[in-house]
């Protein structure tokens, strides 16, 4: 059994960009950590549209403060839904960080 420490320095992010780590397997491990009395706050929020997912996405990268993992959720969200389109501003943000250190 994990120690607290570790469950303590779990963060979404650390969880949605690790390897095998599907969000099947995430929930598993957000819900475990809830059991012990610890929370780990999603990267993207449950629920709502794709579209309000990519203008919030949209909205951290104009900002400064898309982060990869965020990145990684958002793409992992859209495959899910079986959603063909990507907004043109977020392919951007894609293409820039292809291009350049974005973070």
């Amino acid at each position: 059994m994990p120690s607290r420490e570790l469950l303590l320095a779990l963060t979404a992010e650390c969880l949605a960009t690790a390897r095998n780590c599907g969000p099947h397997t995430m929930r598993e491990i957000v819900d475990w950590a809830q059991g012990c009395g610890v929370t780990i706050k999603p990267v993207i929020p449950p629920g709502g549209s794709l579209s309000q997912m990519w203008a919030e996405s949209i909205a951290n990268a104009s900002a400064g403060s898309l982060t990869s993992a965020e990145i990684a959720s958002a793409l992992q969200r859209s495959i899910r839904r079986k959603s063909v389109r990507i907004p043109i501003a977020f392919q951007v943000i894609l293409v820039k960080i292809l291009l350049s250190s974005f973070e």
